[in-house]
């Protein structure tokens, strides 16, 4: 069992080594991952003037081996590399586009503009699946009418 966590710990040194960053003790790593779940590290943090800025945070899902983006402003890299946040002031057609050519996609956050929507938009076939599978679980239309896009 000592060699196995040798082996474990020779590892974690090679890829610290590779990747960089900075080492946090147990305690210091525990509060910063915890302010990265609850979105409360200053990162996330959009105050009234950022957004009238036209700042926003966008939640980027793409595949882990991608890349790095060429998106203006900062980001965040978690889920070894399948996640992305994005805060940006880019506008929503090159985020989304960034995150498109490496098939994947990008969700607005927050930010004051929502006029280009919230979710990517669906090709016509994905939305013609989206409306059959609303009618068939919301024929009356009471869950969130309008909620994910506009008349579904």
């Amino acid at each position: 069992m000592h060699l196995r966590l040798a082996g474990a710990r020779a590892a974690v040194e090679a890829a610290c080594m590779r990747l960089g960053g900075e080492r946090l003790e147990p305690a210091q790593a525990k509060a910063w991952w915890t302010s990265v779940r609850d979105q409360s590290d200053e990162f996330f943090i959009l105050d009234d003037a950022n957004l009238a800025r036209g700042a926003a945070m966008w939640r980027l899902s793409v595949p882990a081996i991608s890349g790095a983006l060429a998106l203006p402003g900062r980001q965040l890299i978690e889920w070894n590399g399948a996640l992305r946040w994005c805060r940006t002031e880019a506008e929503a057609a090159l985020v989304r586009d960034a995150a498109s050519r490496v098939g994947g996609h990008a969700t607005l956050m927050r930010g004051a503009d929502k006029s280009q929507g919230v979710f990517a938009p669906l090709s016509d076939t994905l939305m013609s699946v989206h409306r059959g599978l609303k009618q068939a679980f919301d024929p009356d239309r009471i869950f969130n009418p309008g909620r994910l896009y506009a008349g579904l």
